[in-house]
């Protein structure tokens, strides 16, 4: 028998059987201008639409096919384009209908999705074979990220951590502190993938509003803030006015208790060593008696903490003279002058500018 006669014909639902046949019996395409794969547009979002063009335009084309993986094999196979036949497009097993040919062998996708990420090839017959791969990434307008946690509590010279949560398409991912960026340091500690912050050494300096910014070539966006504080102090505590305090009977005294502590501190008051049952970080009173001059002490706690500190004024009265019948002695002596007392002696009486006795004498 003689050789077989048959027409040599090329499939177009099975490409890789025929650019088999094609390859071993085509030349190698001459040398020429490198085609390369151009996207447009180049930064493609989600919901919309890319074309990937072969440039240079493939000259004397005869067949192309385009493959979604990395390979050109028919699994894979996304479409055939042959100008020459009606239509010209035939499509492959990894078709979805969103996929068109173009001229020149361009492949435009549809509705785009973040699935449509991933390795391209376009195998190109002109009558050499080419094979030319391309990555395409597809982009979305990345939602409002998170920080975890959304608010911290730590010790001075402690550790905290915070996490960014966002879309894996994201690029760029930025931290800031009170709407600065902040710069990795031997404190300030970042993974590998800028997702994570981790702040060693706690200072004072290191409370604030943090927030993760992330970004990809079509959108930008900031998270809410994450509120960290550092709970610190009192390192020590003072009384304003500062002493020594002269009093007059009478008279309104306020006494403040200042103590830089966070949170705030709780207060307790003491007169002479007795508690004043008064906890606020002011003490106000009328001054109505003699037993209320001596030694004031503020005590100042954090529960956070646990530190403790404390401060203490003496108060003494003043007098600056005296009413008929309206102080007596003797009860209690400071610089000549009585004090009145709870149950004034029998007829026992001073006027004014006049001096008690030395103790010890007989009632006037």
């Amino acid at each position: 028998m003689g050789p077989s006669t048959a027409p040599f014909t090329i499939s177009l639902s099975g490409l890789p059987p025929a650019a088999s046949v094609l390859g071993s019996c085509l030349q190698p395409a001459p040398a020429q201008t490198p085609v390369t794969i151009v996207l447009t547009p180049p930064s493609p979002v989600v919901g919309g639409g890319v074309s990937l063009a072969p440039q240079p335009p493939p000259e004397n084309l005869v067949l192309c096919s385009w493959h979604r993986s990395a390979t050109a094999d028919e699994k894979s196979r996304i479409l055939s384009y042959n100008p020459a036949t009606s239509p010209p497009q035939t499509p492959g097993p990894a078709h979805t209908g969103r996929e068109t040919a173009g001229p020149s062998c361009a492949l435009n996708i549809a509705g785009l999705t973040l699935s449509d990420t991933g390795n391209y090839t376009v195998l190109i017959m002109n009558p050499g074979v080419l094979t030319i791969p391309v990555t395409l990434r597809v982009y979305e307008i990345l939602p409002k990220p998170t920080v975890t946690p959304n608010q911290t509590q730590v010790l001075e010279n402690g550790t905290f951590t915070l996490t960014c949560n966002s879309s894996p398409s994201v690029n760029t991912m930025l931290w800031l502190r009170d709407g600065a960026s902040l710069v990795p340091s031997e404190r300030l500690v970042l993974s590998p993938d800028n997702w994570t912050l981790t702040v060693l050494g706690v200072t004072r300096g290191d409370a604030g509003a943090y927030q993760c910014e992330v970004g990809n070539p079509v959108s930008t966006n900031r998270s809410e803030p994450s509120n960290v504080t550092v709970a610190y102090g009192p390192d020590s505590a003072q009384i304003d006015p500062p002493g020594p305090i002269a009093l007059t009977l009478g008279s309104l005294l306020k006494l403040t208790c200042v103590a830089d502590s966070v949170p705030a501190p709780s207060y307790r008051w003491l007169l002479n060593d007795t508690d004043t049952k008064e906890t606020g970080s002011s003490l106000t009173f009328n001054l109505t008696t003699w037993a209320q001059q001596g030694t004031y002490e503020c005590w100042t706690h954090n529960p956070v903490t646990g530190r403790t500190a404390w401060a203490s004024v003496v108060s003494r009265y003043h007098c600056h003279g005296l009413t008929d019948r309206a102080h007596f002695w003797p009860c209690a002596v400071c610089g000549g002058c009585p004090f009145q007392c709870d149950s004034p002696p029998q007829g026992s009486t001073l006027s004014r500018g006049q001096a008690p006795p030395p103790p010890g004498a007989a009632p006037l």
